[in-house]
Order: structure tokens, then sequence, then C-alpha cells
């Protein structure tokens, strides 16, 4: 992705609750077709994240949210259907997306979240919302970043949560 034409935001998230709080603003305004690329390190708050976009998508069961490590994709029925694939496993992941699970990604209309996506990255659709969970002095720091114009209502996330 061309940091030309990028829109990019931090956030300081002080707690679990926050980060939550930021997952659930980017599920109200993402929408089907469009993924979320997750990237930090164990227990950076991944899933944390993944569980309040649930929430904001109205899934059914947002409650229901977990960590995908050892399936292949999870897929959440609700208005706004979410499919959630976990990379921690790199490589069963990529002969999941090497073995048509791209196509199957991408044909849905539903949101795509993919944890540790950094090790599938040249492989997720390249006007993918990347955000990065790093370790803080306060909590964690969100970094987000993607494509504009489509992610440009991002911005008006680094007055939040």
């Amino acid at each position: 992705m061309s940091t030309e034409s990028e829109v990019r935001v931090e956030i300081v998230l002080a707690d679990e609750a926050a980060t939550r709080e930021l997952g659930r603003k980017l599920g109200e305004a993402i929408v089907p077709g469009q993924g979320l690329a997750l990237v930090g390190d164990l227990g950076a708050g991944k899933t944390c994240l993944a569980q309040g976009l649930g929430l904001g998508l109205g899934l059914v069961d947002p409650e229901g949210v977990c960590s995908p490590t050892y399936l292949l994709v999870v897929e959440h029925p609700g208005p706004k259907p979410m499919l959630h694939l976990d990379a921690y496993m790199e490589a069963k992941t990529r002969a999941f997306l090497l073995d048509g699970g791209v196509d199957y990604l991408q044909e849905a209309s539903a949101v795509l979240v993919v944890e540790w996506a950094d090790r599938v990255a040249e492989l997720l659709p390249e006007d993918c919302l990347w955000l990065e969970l790093l370790p803080h002095a306060k909590g964690r720091i969100a970094r987000i970043r993607g494509p504009e114009p489509t992610f440009r209502w991002i911005e008006k996330l680094s007055s939040s949560p």
C-alpha cells in the first residue's frame, strides 16, 4: 500500500474497555466488503478489539467472537456479517488462502477481520484498513492506516474513545 494515499491515525488506549470501544466504533463505520488487518504481539488486544468490532457490526452473538487460531475462518452472522481469520499459524492460513480462500473471502458480503495479518499481508486485499496494537506507557497505542478516500473516516477516531 502506498503511503502517499493513506490516512493515518494513532490513538492511546488506556485499557481493554477502551480497546473494545475503539472496535465498536470501527464496527459502526466499516462496511461489508471491507477488511480490517490486525497486527500485534500475543496479548496485544487483537481479539479484544475484534469483540468490540462485533458489537459495532451488530452481530447476532458479539460475545461469541473469540480468537480463531485453530480454525480457518469463523463466520459471524448479523446485519453486517463478519468473517474472522487468524494467521497465527501462518502455514495453515497461507495454504487455505492459496487454495481458494482468497476468492471465498473476497466474494463474501461481510467485513473481513484478520488477526496476525502481517504474516499473510501479500494475500490480503490491498485496500484493507490496517490496525497495529503496541504497548504504551499508558496502556496500548493503536496505529491505524488505510487508503484514501475509502477510510478517510478514521480521522474522526483520533479524539476517541
